[in-house]
């Protein structure tokens, strides 16, 4: 799994809503697809409106990069993504990209 987490990008307009950004809708669109072919687990914007965060079920980085580099308000500066592996160790929703239970990493993971 992977979590892309949207902060301003140079085209992010100030005093604006995340909702009211160049091509938020148009990312609202984009990202419906995956939804849909349940590669985009859940998103949305922070309530705070420093930017959203999506988590992605996919199996490689690759394709959540090029999920990623063309989402609509990523390509018109509006959002600034970061991309990041994830491990969702307390996590209820069977993932599609590694079996369940299963560590990113070959390190034996203990909880506290």
């Amino acid at each position: 799994m992977f979590v892309v987490i949207y902060t301003h990008g140079p085209a992010w307009q100030t005093g604006k809503t995340v909702s009211e950004q160049p091509f938020y809708r148009e990312h609202g669109r984009y990202m419906k697809q995956f939804f849909m072919a349940r590669k985009l687990l859940m998103g949305g914007a922070f309530v705070d409106n420093q930017g959203g965060l999506g988590i992605l079920d996919v199996a490689s980085e690759a394709q959540a990069r090029e999920i990623v580099a063309h989402d609509p308000a990523v390509l018109e500066r509006a959002f600034e993504p970061h991309l990041h592996l994830w491990h969702a160790y307390f996590n209820q929703y069977q993932a599609q990209s590694a079996p369940s239970g299963k560590s990113p990493s070959s390190e034996k993971e203990v909880l506290p």
